[in-house]
């Protein structure tokens, strides 16, 4: 089983998902767009992941290919109906992609923070398993404010209300949808606040929520409760994968 996973910045991969990816026998294929890479065919792929990244949805002229990766979200879910997983930016792609609408929040969401399973997502094979609320990694200044058609929210806060959801694109229950969107960082790991703060779009946002000292307590916050995060993080690859294999 191979997994093709579009990264939009260096510093941002699967994290922790890349450890389950090996434990779990799952070649991985990178699209690294930050050093120029082309997207490939989807042919052979078992599953789509695209990753988060410093840039908007609608920048598409200072990045032109993300025109060309909005067609392959759609050619992904809607034609070839692969498994699909977005993180942050990759949930705002799929949403824009399928008709939904992404645009700025009142303020950027950014530290750990509580999200709720809805009814659905207290429901959903996708977050089966996991608390009904938990704590997260947040890193967005922007948002899904309206969801494509045949989607259903799986998690929210009062911040954001979109946190995760669910896509049915072929006619199916959103019990049986294969389509998601995490806007929160699952897949964090003990090195994401040290290299995420390399990046000056991360650190901005930062400093705006949390203030000049904010990187200190938030990287001591997240290691603190890293292990309750990465088992949370195991909980949902291995829902996606049962999902991906049907």
């Amino acid at each position: 089983m191979k997994f093709l996973v579009i990264k939009h910045a260096i510093v941002e991969g699967l994290g922790i998902f890349e450890q389950f990816c090996q434990k779990a026998g799952i070649a991985v294929d990178y699209v690294e767009l930050e050093k120029g890479d082309r997207f490939p065919s989807l042919e052979g792929y078992a599953a789509l992941c695209v990753m988060g990244g410093p840039m908007n949805v609608g920048e598409e002229a200072d990045y032109p290919w993300l025109v060309e990766e909005k067609a392959l979200i759609r050619q992904a879910v809607q034609e070839l109906q692969l498994p699909y997983l977005g993180v942050c930016l990759g949930a705002q792609l799929l949403a824009d992609a399928l008709g939904g609408e992404v645009s700025a929040m009142s303020a950027p969401e950014v530290g750990l923070l509580p999200i709720t399973l809805t009814d659905a997502g207290q429901q959903h094979p996708l977050t089966a398993g996991l608390p009904d609320t938990l704590k997260v990694l947040q890193w967005h200044g922007q948002a899904v404010q309206k969801l494509p058609p045949g989607a259903t929210v799986l998690a929210s806060s009062a911040h954001c209300p979109v946190q995760a959801y669910a896509v049915s694109v072929g006619g199916e229950s959103p019990q049986e949808s294969r389509v998601f969107g995490l806007q929160f960082h699952s897949e964090v790991s003990a090195a994401t606040i040290k290299e995420w703060v390399e990046i000056p779009a991360y650190r901005a946002d930062l400093d705006v929520t949390l203030g000049p000292t904010g990187c200190e307590a938030l990287t001591q916050a997240v290691r603190e409760r890293l292990p309750i995060m990465n088992h949370e993080a195991n909980v949902i690859f291995d829902n996606f994968l049962k999902i991906v294999k049907g």
